[in-house]
């Protein structure tokens, strides 16, 4: 635990457990008598409902409704997710458990635009103006002409 790390709830209980020996005449003190006072019972409502994390919220079904609803109308997984200030996951899991069936991802680039890219990058340029010539990222050129069998220069540096 670092120095400015809050404790867990677990250390308050184990203070009020205290070091005593069994059959210890000593009495809790006051300070430990109200903290007893404020920890949940065991099987009451507000431990079954304690989250982990107590900034973490949990989605009504009207939000996830609302993200089921704006996936089938074209919205992206990455937008859903920043519109309701979630992480991706969340809305994966969210779209799973209601059952609707994710998109496909496209191809960027068809088999002729590959073969052309291939060409331009043999003729000299650079992995970088390629992509930026065709419009996608350097990662998804490299994975093209991987599948196409095309070899790429190693990077210098």
């Amino acid at each position: 635990m670092g120095r400015l790390s809050n404790p867990p709830e677990t250390l308050k209980s184990l203070v009020l457990q205290g070091s005593m020996a069994k059959g210890s005449s000593r009495r809790p003190s006051a300070k430990r008598q109200k903290w007893a006072s404020q920890l949940p019972q065991r099987g009451s409502k507000q431990e079954e409902g304690r989250l982990s994390n107590p900034v973490q919220r949990r989605l009504d079904e009207a939000a996830i409704d609302e993200i089921v609803s704006l996936y089938l109308q074209g919205l992206s997984i990455a937008q859903l997710a920043t519109h309701l200030s979630i992480h991706r996951t969340t809305v994966f899991s969210h779209l799973d458990n209601r059952g609707v069936t994710r998109r496909r991802i496209e191809r960027k680039l068809s088999d002729e635009q590959v073969a052309a890219a291939a060409e331009r990058y043999k003729g000299g340029l650079s992995l970088a103006l390629v992509a930026a010539e065709y419009n996608v990222h350097e990662r998804t050129l490299t994975r093209e002409f991987r599948r196409a069998g095309v070899a790429t220069r190693t990077r210098r540096g």
